[in-house]
């Protein structure tokens, strides 16, 4: 299996803080990192949410399978997922099931996060690299 050069990750946060926010969609933006074979953040960069306050006003739970979301919601998870397409893993506490649908149709598989913060889960992934078959 080859592994890839450089990993892009995505991260819904609250603003001024590179914390999750609880509900990925409320996020008020995302951060992108790249990592190069797991050794370095290479690039960093904030990309705004421009839908956090519609889906903290007008959507404040996340949809589960079975709802009914409303054409409205589910074109915002779609705009969601076109701004972070290019992230091969997004990262976030509680995404519902149209925003992992979403993500996954753009290309990005969504994770759901507990406990780690960003920073501590990107510093992991650079500490224990060999467990992702990284050896040079």
């Amino acid at each position: 299996m080859e592994l890839p050069e450089i990993e892009r990750i995505g991260f819904g946060v609250i603003a001024d803080k590179d914390e999750h926010s609880p509900i990925f969609t409320h996020s008020d933006r995302f951060l992108i990192a790249d990592l190069i074979r797991r050794k370095e953040v290479i690039w960093h960069e904030p990309r705004p949410n421009p839908y956090a306050k519609i889906c903290r006003e007008k959507y404040p739970k996340p949809s589960v399978t079975g709802d009914n979301p409303s054409d409205e919601e589910l074109e915002i998870h779609r705009q969601i997922a076109e701004i972070l397409k290019d992230c091969i893993y997004v990262r976030g506490r509680d995404f519902g099931s149209y925003s992992a649908d979403a993500l996954k149709a753009a290309g990005s598989d969504a994770m759901m996060v507990s406990s780690d913060e960003p920073q501590e889960w990107l510093n992991s992934l650079i500490k224990y690299r060999a467990y992702a078959g990284y050896f040079d």
